[in-house]
């Protein structure tokens, strides 16, 4: 970045991203003006969002095409377990 006071060529000293946008700060070492430059969205919070609208989307997805539940071969919860293995093993005389 140009010096705007004195047209020399200033030093970055900081980067920061860490507030989802990428700020950046400038020193000019012939005049001493501190400048600051927000470049916009820091590249993290973009990529962070697209992965949480895609998984709401999959969430909103998965919902609607659940599919139903198989069908118990044993509808009745209170037969025992000796009655449904008879039934599907059933013994010879």
């Amino acid at each position: 970045m140009i010096c705007t006071k004195c047209g020399a060529l200033m030093d970055q000293t900081d980067k920061d991203s860490s507030s989802g946008r990428v700020i950046r700060e400038y020193l000019c070492r012939n005049c001493g003006i501190y400048r600051l430059e927000d470049d916009g969205v820091a590249l993290w919070k973009v990529l962070h969002d697209a992965r949480e609208e895609d998984e709401a989307e999959r969430a909103a997805q998965a919902a609607t095409t659940a599919a139903p539940e198989p069908a118990s071969p044993f509808p009745n919860s209170r037969t025992s377990l000796l009655q449904r293995l008879t039934r599907l093993f059933p013994l010879r005389k």
